[in-house]
Parts: structure tokens; sequence; C-alpha cells
């Protein structure tokens, strides 16, 4: 069975246990799976006495060959249903809801996971898989690369220029950083520790912080003029 899900980086982060309620095929809890109306049992097929094939031999000119086919009788089963559960008429199983918890662990990308034996039931053998196929939503804040992810600050011309001091959002809350002086476009700042887990190991990747210096578009007649000044003591 296949289920689709969406998760925030947040939770990426945390890891989180889900509860579904998922349609699928489940035993038959009348006839605990055996298809027969309670009280009674599965009579041994009389045309293959019980084996679920027939044997075929065709001669052929001086050899014979022998064939097994599926029993007609009892569809292979090597049984006949005689008297049917009438919740189930004899399959053994029936369409149901039940309620499925897995663990989305830390560190997960989007992708398909494995949650064994949670798919459709089948009665007397092993049960499906369910399938989790995981998407990683978009953040408004970050950009994720494996363990690692991503964040744009923007800083005024003169922050950059003077250096200061900014806070910006992290996934647990917010973390105060320096920039400093004569800092230019796309310096990078690392935040040891602040990314997201590695699946299934121990340890955090990092967040890196990418300066973003906003040049001004207009500029006042004032502003004009100290640039000016700036220009010619620099020159």
């Amino acid at each position: 069975i296949l289920y689709q899900t969406s998760v925030t980086l947040e939770d990426v982060l945390h890891g989180k246990q889900m509860e579904i309620e998922l349609q699928k095929q489940i035993q038959c809890d009348t006839c605990s799976g055996s298809g027969c109306k309670p009280g009674t049992n599965k009579k041994t097929c009389s045309s293959c006495n019980g084996q679920g094939q027939v044997r075929q031999t065709r001669n052929m000119g001086f050899a014979s060959f022998v064939t097994a086919a599926p029993c007609s009788s009892c569809k292979g089963q090597g049984s006949i249903i005689e008297t049917p559960c009438g919740d189930c008429k004899g399959q053994g199983k029936r369409k149901g809801t039940k309620k499925v918890t897995f663990d989305i662990p830390p560190g997960i990308d989007s992708g398909d996971y494995t949650v064994p034996n949670e798919g459709n039931e089948v009665p007397g053998g092993s049960n499906g898989d369910l399938i989790v196929r995981v998407r990683v939503q978009p953040h408004s804040n970050f950009n994720r690369d494996g363990k690692d992810i991503f964040y744009d600050q923007d800083v005024s011309m003169v922050d950059a220029a003077l250096g200061c001091e900014v806070v910006v959002p992290t996934l647990e809350g917010t973390e105060k950083i320096k920039v400093d002086s004569g800092s230019q476009p796309n310096t990078i700042i690392k935040l040891k520790g602040k990314g997201v887990p590695h699946i299934n190991s121990r340890g955090r990747g990092d967040q890196y912080v990418r300066i973003v210096v906003n040049i001004p578009k207009k500029l006042n007649k004032h502003q004009k003029n100290l640039l000016d000044e700036f220009k010619q003591t620099s020159d």
C-alpha cells in the first residue's frame, strides 16, 4: 500500500510520530481468515486429494509426458469451503480501516520508506508492507542541501562597511551573529551544528548565512553628498 504525506523542515529536525487511518484489506474477524462459517471447516478436495494440482499423462508415440496443472475444483488450494462465512463470502478477508502508527526519523529526506507488515493482510500468509512516500515541504526561510541549511540575511551597504550585529532565525529560534566590517556581498557565516541531523546517526549539519548587501536604488541629495565626500577621501 502506498501512503503519501508531507513533513516540515522542523519535523526533519526533531522527527515525528504519525498515526493514520488506513483503508486496507484486513483479515475477517468472523472466521479468523479461514473463509468458513464459524463452526465449520474446510474439506479436502476430492479431485486432487488435497494436493492443489492434478497430473495429466500424455502419450506421444513411444514416450509419455506427465504435466501438472492447478486443480480447477479447488483452484489450487487443496481444500474446498462447503459453507462460506457470511461476512466475507468465503474470502477470509474484507475491506476495513485500521490505525497504523509509524515514526518519521530525524534527518529524513523526500523519498519512499517502508513500514514492514502494515500493508494488506493476507490470510494464512505474510502481510504486505506500507510504503510511505514522504515529501519535505519547502521552507519560507531556509533552503536545504542534505544535512545543511542556508539562509540569506539582508544588510545595508553601511552596515556591511562598518560592521554590525544581526539576529537571524534558526530551526530552533534565533541566533545573534556578527557581520565584520568590510564584509563583501555573498560573505558566508557558518553556524555550526544548526542544520538538520544525519539520518539514523548522531550529529547535525550546519546553517550557512549568506550576507546580501542591499545597494539603495534611490538616494536623496544629502546621501549623495556624503557618498561623494567618501569617494573623494578614498581616491
